[in-house]
């Protein structure tokens, strides 16, 4: 964060500056960058392994599958005691910083009433309520849990029922007999033959299997930053700006040259440590869309899509942390 602030500095520099003198930059785009800036924080991008609900550790941390439950502890309903749908459990014990009054596990589940798409619960399990002796098991539910993310919980169908392999796998065991590493593989070179397996194995499982995601750890921390299309094409501008100037020699220019220099400089650092901004996400910032970071609580989570799931029409989610509030949810879209 503090090249983030180092990058405010040089640009608050520059527009005072700027304003002295009737320079081609974008200033309100300059301004918004600067807004945004100071939201900007580390982030630690989720890293899971997809697997069948069966094989999912629900003492671990968990994306979208079972995660644990007890007596003490048990499966949530919502106010017309329809079972609630897990998004994610998270042992505060694996995350790579520790939040001030939090030990345990952080479970976040949705409901399907309350609200205009349902409630959602926040939950802290203390270490000494959390181990595999205490665990009851999985709910069985026929009937469908919507909740404000499509299909979070479709693996529930399949969790009771025998295990079965995925479609790539089946394929794949089928293409190795075949002389093929894998279905990719025997995809490029026999279609057919590939759809001729899918088709089997539809015959004989049904759907595929509805995979769940098992966090294995958070990839290496960088500064998460909503910086818009516009705003770093202020930025870039002012690269252009400064080479003009440069080329007219004047003594007047001098100090302003310099103060483009530095904003660059600094633009240049700031982009080396923000990295990609994979998501979901622990901690780092987010997306405005209907409300802005500056307003909230530090996000402990930040959500956009999951694979081919949204929140509403493009939209995004977080889990935010204070120690005076606790743990809340919001989520808004386009």
């Amino acid at each position: 964060m503090a090249v983030a602030n180092k990058l405010h500095s040089a640009i608050d520099v520059l527009l005072i500056a700027a304003s002295e003198r009737d320079l081609d930059i974008n200033t309100d785009d300059l301004k918004g960058l600067c807004t945004k800036l100071k939201t900007a924080r580390v982030g630690f991008p989720f890293v899971f392994e997809e697997m069948a609900s069966q094989h999912i550790n629900r003492l671990g941390s968990v994306l979208l599958g079972p995660i644990f439950t007890s007596q003490t502890h048990p499966w949530p309903v919502d106010e017309d005691s329809n079972p609630m749908a897990p998004l994610c459990q998270i042992n505060t014990t694996d995350i790579p910083r520790q939040l001030v009054g939090v030990r345990g596990v952080v479970q976040v589940w949705m409901a399907q009433s309350g609200g205009v798409h349902g409630d959602v619960l926040i939950r802290v399990i203390a270490p000494d309520e959390f181990n595999i002796d205490l665990l009851t098991p999985v709910i069985e539910s026929e009937a469908d849990i919507e909740v404000l993310l499509p299909e979070a919980v479709e693996w529930l169908r399949e969790f009771h029922a025998n295990a079965k392999p995925t479609k790539a796998q089946f394929i794949t065991e089928a293409a190795i007999k075949l002389g093929q590493p894998n279905a990719d593989a025997l995809a490029e070179v026999d279609w057919d033959e590939w759809c001729r397996l899918a088709d089997i194995y539809g015959d004989t499982y049904g759907d595929d299997v509805v995979m769940c995601m098992q966090i294995t750890g958070f990839g290496d921390g960088r500064l998460y930053c909503d910086m818009s299309k516009d705003q770093q094409q202020a930025m870039e501008h002012l690269e252009r700006l400064k080479k003009k100037l440069e080329k007219k020699s004047l003594n007047d220019d001098k100090t302003l040259i310099d103060l483009l220099g530095e904003a660059i400089t600094v633009y240049k650092e700031f982009l080396g440590v923000c990295g990609e901004l994979a998501y979901p996400a622990l901690f780092g910032t987010f997306q405005q869309i209907q409300y802005e970071a500056g307003g909230c609580d530090e996000p402990f989570i930040c959500f956009e899509s999951i694979g081919l799931r949204e929140w509403g029409d493009g939209g995004n989610a977080q889990v935010f942390y204070s120690q005076d509030r606790g743990f809340t949810f919001d989520w808004s879209c386009t």
